[in-house]
């Protein structure tokens, strides 16, 4: 026999609308999940949004005195120990890879501002920056939703980039598309497994080399990523992410940072900011013209010389091999320019 307290509940879930209530009420719930640094890290290993946030954290715990800041082609190609030991900085300067697969600048200064936020900008914290910068840093594609969490909304507003903004204020709605991934069997049991309890990114967490991840094949870089990276060389920058690209320079020098810019490797091509008679080139150029005219350092390892593709796991991108001797060029480079006059070449 039912007693009169369970045929009210009853009656209530029957009520018109209650259904919706409830729907509301666990959107509201998701959605206040979205907005938790510490949600999102729980699934670094699931989401690329997830282990930039575990990248954050560490050097927002941890600040580095040496900071590498860009896509993919920083994330597995300079180690910073490397950098740091080549840079004359053995029992000195700290250094971290913060180098995030399919990150443009946008997210990049999202993530310079966050840490300006924090006061962890200047001397005695990050005192020096080196930007990895290809035609990919530059351009729009946000594939992988990291201006959902990491995106600026001031720089957004002053843009009137609008969609984004609403993308990272309804973070449910913003990061829709990534969760889509969770329909792939592989995806949906590694959820689970961070659930259940701490799981490490393939690589390893932030701390394990400092933030930089070998190219090991597959694994490190997905070949879809590879794909859009390498097709897109040639389109010409967005307006957005090239100011914000600026916009970070001009910040890190306001923080009393040195910043400076470094001209990733690639196996079968240079950059378009070197390639001077690629027809594509022009807006490039520009950019470089900019950079110089804020005597911003730039460094292009070992240029001219002929690539080997033992070197590379891809066109685009360096294993480890690969990466030692270039971490050890940049330093080398770093410690003969410093923050000092522009200057396109290494030794």
């Amino acid at each position: 026999m039912q007693t009169f307290e369970g045929i009210a509940m009853k009656r209530a879930w029957l009520r018109p609308g209650a259904g919706i209530a409830v729907a509301i009420v666990l959107l509201l719930g998701a959605e206040a999940l979205l907005h938790s640094d510490t949600v999102l890290h729980r699934f670094r290993a699931v989401f690329a949004a997830g282990r930039a946030m575990d990248k954050l954290l560490h050097v927002e715990r941890n600040p580095p005195r040496l900071l590498l800041l860009g896509n993919s082609r920083v994330d597995n190609g300079f180690d910073p120990v490397t950098v740091v030991e080549h840079a004359g900085g053995r029992s000195g300067p700290s250094g971290f890879n913060l180098g995030l697969p399919g990150a443009n600048a946008s997210v990049l200064h999202g993530i310079v501002r966050r840490l300006d936020s924090a006061r962890l900008l200047g001397p005695g914290a990050i005192e020096q920056v080196v930007i990895g910068l290809d035609e990919g840093l530059v351009q729009a594609d946000d594939s992988l939703g990291y201006l959902v969490f990491f995106g600026d909304r001031e720089r957004m507003l002053a843009h009137g980039d609008y969609a984004n903004l609403a993308r990272s204020i309804l973070r449910g709605w913003g990061y829709a598309g990534n969760l889509k991934q969770l329909r792939e069997p592989a995806k949906l049991e590694q959820l689970v497994r961070a659930v259940l309890g701490p799981v490490e990114p393939v690589g390893g967490g932030a701390a394990r080399r400092q933030g930089y991840r070998p190219g090991f094949g597959a694994a490190a870089q997905d070949a879809d990523q590879v794909m859009r990276q390498e097709a897109g060389s040639t389109a010409p920058p967005d307006r957005i992410a090239a100011a914000d690209l600026l916009a970070m320079l001009d910040l890190l020098r306001q923080c009393g940072v040195r910043a400076s810019v470094v001209f990733p490797p690639l196996l079968t091509r240079q950059v378009l900011y070197l390639d001077e008679a690629h027809p594509a080139a022009a807006p490039y150029l520009k950019i470089r013209s900019e950079l110089a005219a804020r005597d911003v350092p730039m460094l292009a390892l070992a240029a001219g010389e002929r690539r080997d593709p033992a070197e590379f796991v891809n066109a685009g991108h360096l294993n480890d091999r690969g990466a030692q001797r270039f971490s050890a060029m940049l330093g080398r480079a770093l410690a003969d320019d410093g923050a000092r006059p522009v200057r396109v070449g290494a030794r």
